[in-house]
């Protein structure tokens, strides 16, 4: 692995906690949509996946449904996405350390205008200089095509960038667009997930990003 140009980080499960949260939109749509909501533990396997797709999933495909229940989710999500939702311990100072040396960016699967109001309400407004979320026209993760974008506009070749993430969707995603990899092994993934992916470091705390 040569020079590293850029770092770009997944969001959810790699700099901010925001399972509860995002927990407490899926109890609710769950209820609009009249259905049991599923396990705990099912629905935190989905987070970081596009909503449509993640609901689809719990309705038997019914791609309809799950439409209706994004749209609750994201009702809900609006007015609550920063009720008990935080940056992981030494997230900020690591961000603000680490964007003295190298240009950060975001790729997250959330709505580009949530993540930009989390970072905007974490005060990161200066570390970032691009910010990618889930846009019409661009495949779900792990399909590379945001990543590879990301890149374009850093003017970095993928080889030459660093993606963190912690989820085996982030694995295969920087995997697809033949990034290096960083695995965030306090997030919401598992190291079992991922050890069949390439990864260059494995992070136990957030603190360690400032010595990517």
């Amino acid at each position: 692995m040569g020079p590293t140009r850029a770092i770009i980080f997944d969001l959810d499960g790699t700099l901010i906690d925001s399972a509860q949260d995002i927990l407490r939109a899926f109890a609710s749509a769950f209820e609009g949509l009249r259905v049991a909501k599923p396990p705990e533990a099912e629905l935190r396997a989905v987070i970081g996946t596009r909503l449509e797709d993640a609901f689809a999933g719990f309705l038997n495909g019914d791609r309809a449904r799950a439409t209706e229940g994004a749209r609750f989710f994201r009702e809900f999500y609006k007015d609550h996405y920063l009720d008990a939702t935080r940056p992981y311990p030494g997230a900020g100072d690591a961000l603000r350390a680490l964007a003295l040396r190298a240009p950060l960016a975001l790729c997250t699967m959330k709505k580009w205008q949530f993540a930009r109001k989390i970072v905007h309400d974490f005060g990161w407004d200066d570390f970032f200089t691009q910010i990618l979320g889930s846009e019409e026209g661009f495949p779900a993760k792990p399909d590379p095509a945001m990543l590879l974008e990301l890149c374009r506009r850093l003017e970095a070749p993928p080889s030459g960038i660093l993606y963190v993430g912690d989820t085996e969707m982030d694995a295969h995603l920087a995997q697809a667009a033949g990034a290096p990899f960083a695995f965030a092994a306090y997030g919401y993934g598992t190291p079992k997930a991922v050890e069949a992916y390439p990864h260059v470091k494995v992070l136990s705390t957030a603190s360690e990003i400032a010595a990517l």
